[in-house]
């Protein structure tokens, strides 16, 4: 992913309930994505954050919370401490898709669940497949992933390296 496939929004006109956290430095969010949307946002009882509001090429919208508060209420120093992110999105509850536009592995995020003990978001299974044939003919699986933008991110990636292999995507077979 480039910088030209995202678009900072100045707020998001959507609601979603929280999908997921994670931590990370507030400096490496504001490196990838510039300086927040708002700033000291009323959470309404977990105290301050600041809100990242993102939109992607693809059209899924993310808003990221960063909140000021750690545990016991201890303020965070973001300067030099991972901060809590919390994850909202306009659709879909695809959390793979999610981490790779917001640059975490999904497996640094902790799903939120609901009263019922649904989870709010799925990681599902891998829909598409990165191919690569390389000069010898030799076709080779490079990385199965759960959504287009990241398929034709690889591509991309592995195409602009100048080699002679030819990449492409194809979908799981089941």
């Amino acid at each position: 992913m480039d910088a030209s496939d995202v678009v900072v929004l100045p707020a998001v006109d959507w609601t979603s309930p929280p999908l997921a956290t994670f931590d990370a430095m507030a400096s490496t969010i504001e490196a990838r994505f510039g300086a927040p949307s708002v700033r000291d946002a009323d959470s309404n009882g977990i105290g301050p954050f600041d809100c990242h509001c993102l939109r992607f090429a693809c059209g899924l919208e993310i808003a990221l919370w960063r909140f000021h508060l750690g545990a016991g209420l201890r303020t965070i120093d973001p300067r030099i401490e991972p901060s809590v992110y919390e994850v909202h999105a306009n659709s879909p509850r695809d959390l793979a898709h999610i981490a790779f536009h917001v640059g975490v592995p999904v497996e640094s995020l902790t799903v939120w669940t609901s009263s019922g003990g649904s989870a709010a978001a799925v990681i599902p299974p891998p829909a598409l497949v990165v191919m690569r044939v390389d000069d010898n003919g030799i076709e080779a699986e490079i990385k199965r992933v759960t959504n287009r933008c990241e398929a034709d991110a690889l591509v991309r990636a592995y195409e602009a390296r100048g080699h002679k292999q030819t990449y492409w995507i194809r979908g799981v077979e089941q």
